[in-house]
């Protein structure tokens, strides 16, 4: 009896484990599930995709989608949604996949502040809270902002 209950919690364990791996997000599959914007393909190609169909721009704005360039960490880019606009150069976003050192993938992060950390102050470099340290993270480049149509 004690090893089928021992069998029976290790299935349920690696099902579980499967389940939530399974359905975890990544940025794409967040931002496009939480707007109305048409665009697929790795994070970092909406920049070009957006061109022509949806205006694109330097200043952030609420409902915008904020467009990371790809680096050797981040080799598909990164997007997320701007979720509010503190001040010139800050911003809360909502995303999904942002990795937090060596943490859980998938995970959906709402209201979590960005600033601007370029040396221009053009929001051509954003440095974003790392929440596992309680620190703002290395810059990162970024493309811009695409602002929904209409």
């Amino acid at each position: 009896m004690r090893h089928k209950k021992t069998l029976l919690a290790l299935v349920i364990g690696i099902t579980l484990t499967s389940f939530s791996t399974a359905h975890a997000l990544n940025c794409v599959q967040f931002v496009k599930s939480a707007t109305q914007f048409a665009l697929s393909g790795n994070a970092w190609q909406w920049w070009g995709q957006a061109a022509g169909l949806y205006p694109r721009g330097e200043t952030p704005r609420k409902g915008s989608v904020l467009v990371f360039k790809q680096t050797h960490k981040m080799h598909a880019g990164h997007v997320a949604v701007v979720a509010s606009v503190l001040d010139d150069h800050t911003v809360l976003l909502d995303h999904a996949n942002w990795g937090y050192g060596h943490g859980p993938r998938g995970k959906v992060d709402r209201g979590i502040e960005a600033v601007d950390c370029s040396l221009a102050h053009d929001w051509s470099r954003v440095c974003v809270f790392n929440k596992k340290f309680n620190v703002f993270g290395a810059p990162y480049p970024i493309y811009g902002f695409i602002y929904p149509a209409g």
